[in-house]
């Protein structure tokens, strides 16, 4: 992915504002139940186009019952947060004048929404991507269970069209909640979903498509002008030749999940693939199957992979590490985009490899899906 994209998708994240519809004062009320703190502090909070922190509007106690009311001003139909003490964060869109919210923090997923339609048909959206998410979990878990079982190759092949049609599907889902929603903040607000699953072309194309769809939505301009502008300097970058090719590869040190330090220089002898990636990555998390792959098939050839990561979150890496069934050494400074591998190999996109030889050698870049496995059947013979 883009280092640029990855910057809209976080901004993205953060939240928006839109200029579509004029707003004024807005309440919202309701009850929660079994949250994590009796009489606790809640937050009504706004996520704010350009901003990684959300704006506290509005703050009170939740009553002994668990009822609360607060109140804000708007200017724009925007994207808003119930935050609770030492709790969880109850997503919302202002596109009514009084809000009534009743959920129980044990049972989060959806809660009872009256007032706010654009809310309720978001909340309905998350339901059916999960179920699609699960279900390519599962059939990348079920190869995963399968890849070493001698035979196995048919059914493997098999699968991976499942799991290629199940993110079609994903996508699709994605594409419709986009196209048929009248609400720009919710719009925006899941092209940062899409952003985990589709390849950066369709993710483009998607932006422009609701760019136009809501043409005074400030916050869909701005992304689709730093889209096109992200895509064509990756596109003139990739017609370049790597700057370190058949050159010696640099040094780099990080410590690995267990805070122990790791080399690159301590795979010298062996084949290795450093393959830079981030579980925020969607383009990244997309292919790593192809890196799973490249790696059941020619580990016993004198080959290994190192994986470096962009996270800053410990915990989002390993989890990422675990589900995608990286069983290789992984290493990070947790510095996103600060990292040392940045500047070291020269890259602002991921996901980005390159494929060192025992001498110690970059003798390739830049290698995904068929391209990898052609150029490692090459070298090791």
């Amino acid at each position: 992915m883009m280092k640029q994209l990855w910057v809209v998708a976080t901004v993205m994240l953060a939240g928006t504002a839109c200029k579509e519809k004029q707003h004024g004062a807005f309440v919202i009320s309701g009850q929660i139940e079994h949250a994590p703190v009796a009489n606790g502090k809640i937050y009504l909070q706004e996520l704010t186009y350009g901003s990684p922190q959300p704006v506290i509007l509005d703050s009170g106690s939740l009553k002994g019952n668990g009822n609360f009311e607060l109140r804000a001003m708007a200017k724009e139909e925007g994207i808003y947060q119930l935050s609770l003490e030492k709790g969880p964060a109850l997503l919302f869109i202002n596109d009514g004048g009084h809000i009534k919210v009743k959920f129980d923090v044990n049972s989060f997923r959806k809660p009872n929404i009256q007032g706010s339609d654009a809310t309720s048909a978001l909340y309905d959206f998350f339901e059916r991507y999960r179920t699609r998410d699960s279900s390519i979990a599962g059939t990348y878990a079920e190869i995963d269970s399968i890849r070493k079982k001698p035979g196995s190759d048919s059914l493997i092949s098999v699968l991976e069209s499942k799991g290629n049609n199940q993110l079609k599907q994903l996508n699709e889902t994605v594409s419709d909640f986009i196209k048929q929603t009248p609400s720009p903040a919710s719009a925006f607000y899941v092209i940062g979903l899409a952003s985990n699953s589709m390849k950066s072309e369709e993710l483009v194309t998607l932006v422009n498509q609701t760019s136009e769809k809501f043409k005074d939505h400030k916050g869909l301009t701005q992304l689709k002008n730093m889209v096109a502008a992200s895509s064509k300097q990756a596109a003139a970058q990739q017609d370049q030749p790597y700057a370190l090719l058949n050159q010696q590869a640099p040094e780099l040190t990080m410590n690995d999940a267990n805070g122990k330090p790791v080399s690159i220089s301590s795979f010298k002898g062996k084949y290795v693939l450093v393959d830079f990636w981030a579980s925020w990555c969607g383009p990244c998390r997309a292919e790593n199957p192809n890196v799973v792959a490249a790696y059941s098939k020619f580990k016993d050839k004198n080959f290994t992979i190192l994986g470096v990561s962009l996270d800053n979150d410990k915990k989002a890496w390993q989890d990422a590490v675990a589900k995608d069934k990286l069983t290789w050494t992984q290493m990070s400074d947790l510095k996103q985009w600060e990292s040392a591998a940045v500047n070291t190999y020269q890259f602002d996109a991921i996901p980005f490899n390159v494929l060192i030889d025992p001498t110690g050698k970059i003798i390739a870049a830049r290698l995904t899906g068929p391209e990898l496995e052609a150029k490692l059947a090459e070298v090791l013979k």
